[in-house]
């Protein structure tokens, strides 16, 4: 499941029907909302148009962009998670070697912002999702994540992210960047942590 929503080809990103997920062993490895191509299209199309950074600039009054996240900040996370997809040693050489400056991007505060707009910035999976459907299903698909050996895992239930309320999903984010700040400042392994919502 891990090496097909990992390779560009096969992957439809939240386009699997349950069916699929299941026989494919993707269940938990993409959020459990299902939309279509067309659907997944008008999201990005949405970014192609109009851009985050450009949103962030038009949208003063949000309470992230007021707390002090910058556009610049936001623009670089971006960089860095293109980055992290790309090439993850390159990622956390760059975050060790610039540890307090990068900090507060890949976690608190820019990850507020991140999380709040998950739904708009996914882009591959980067941990397990389980819902309220999951319930008596989770034994069997923690298999589906691609280490059997697991040193450190964040959990968040999604709610009171950061003040910010419930963010669902989107919350996330707080597993994925307090574990980047585990392995790049803690020493962890990158393979041997598990980010759940």
């Amino acid at each position: 499941g891990r090496n097909l929503v990992s390779d560009p080809i096969s992957n439809k990103g939240l386009a699997f029907p349950l069916s699929e997920r299941d026989r494919l062993s993707v269940r938990g490895l993409v959020p459990p909302r299902i939309l279509s191509i067309q659907e997944q299209e008008r999201v990005i199309m949405d970014e192609y148009t109009r851009g985050w950074a450009a949103r962030a600039e038009q949208e003063p009054e949000d309470e992230i962009i007021k707390s002090g996240v910058s556009p610049d900040n936001i623009r670089k996370w971006k960089v860095l998670q293109s980055v992290q997809d790309r090439n993850e040693t390159l990622f956390y050489r760059i975050l060790m070697d610039n540890f307090q400056d990068m900090a507060p991007i890949i976690y608190t505060p820019t990850v507020g912002w991140a999380c709040s707009h998950f739904s708009q910035l996914y882009r591959r999976p980067r941990g397990m999702y389980f819902s309220h459907g999951d319930r008596g299903e989770m034994a069997s698909m923690v298999y589906n994540w691609e280490s059997d050996e697991v040193d450190a895992v964040v959990i968040t239930d999604g709610s009171r992210i950061l003040g910010l309320g419930d963010l669902g999903l989107g919350g996330l984010g707080i597993s994925i960047g307090k574990l980047d700040l585990y392995v790049a400042a803690g020493g962890f392994h990158p393979r041997r942590v598990l980010p759940v919502v």
